[in-house]
């Protein structure tokens, strides 16, 4: 059992880490990490729909196509991330998601699950959730909101407004919230630390370090390279030519 805190904040350079340690270590892997200003789209998203292009390339923001479905979400240094990255016998998304629900208790916040992706204090998401399945390999990452300027959200990703009509509530912000808002004083460097020992505990065994050295950078450079690419990001849509949306009681279409 190896953690790492990856130093990285290059988004499309850690999400190639994401790939390359899932298909290179046998040994299960929680790995924190940090991006600066960037929208990580799902997979199987329309970027053309999910982003505001134009704010976008205007303040020269990051967009990244993971590997894993969902929705579109937007990261800054204010986000911590994390992936669980494990062989298929030993994926277990509740076992995952108590890692992060008790550095949450460690640090006085009660937290608790809210259907498969989001993780919720005082009944707001902090925290959102996506998965990935490759033959004997998964990995499960999410983010956890330090201190995000939420002001963003709404200003970089194009959000339903039936969505929002829906759970009755009028801006993406007001839907979300930051973990500064319960533990004013917190910090980067001590939440890490409460989910490194959250994980320790909820596993039951000491985990070793795995650093930056123990990498091959070559092949992250093609992973990035690859994420960079416009045919991953763009190319990947689904064909289209028109959309028609609706709002149903229990869900969009």
């Amino acid at each position: 059992m190896l953690y790492i805190n990856n130093p990285y904040t290059d988004a499309w350079f850690n999400l190639a880490a994401e790939e390359y340690l899932l298909k290179n270590f046998s040994d299960d892997i929680f790995m924190l990490w940090q991006n600066e200003p960037s929208v990580i789209i799902g997979k199987h998203q329309n970027a053309w729909d999910e982003i505001n292009r134009n704010y976008i390339q205007e303040k020269h923001i990051k967009v990244v196509r993971r590997y894993s479905g969902g929705g579109a979400v937007y990261h800054d240094l204010g986000n911590v991330n994390f992936t669980f990255l494990v062989q298929k016998e030993n994926y277990d998304v509740g076992r995952q998601l108590d890692v992060i629900i008790g550095a949450m208790r460690r640090l006085g916040i009660q937290a608790e699950r809210s259907g498969r992706n989001d993780i919720l204090a005082d009944g707001k998401k902090f925290s959102g959730n996506a998965f990935y399945k490759q033959n004997k390999f998964c990995y499960h990452h999410g983010t956890i909101m330090l201190n995000v300027d939420v002001t963003k959200l709404s200003r970089y990703l194009n959000v339903s407004a039936d969505k929002l009509k829906s759970k009755g509530v009028s801006s993406v912000k007001s839907r979300v919230t930051n973990l500064v808002e319960f533990v004013p004083d917190l910090t980067v460097a001590r939440l890490k630390e409460a989910l490194k020992e959250s994980f320790e505990e909820v596993y039951g065994l000491k985990a070793g370090i795995l650093t930056k050295e123990n990498l091959d950078q070559d092949a992250l450079q093609k992973g990035r390279d690859r994420f960079v690419s416009w045919e991953w990001l763009y190319g990947h849509n689904p064909n289209f030519e028109n959309e028609m949306s609706f709002r149903f009681d229990w869900g969009g279409i």
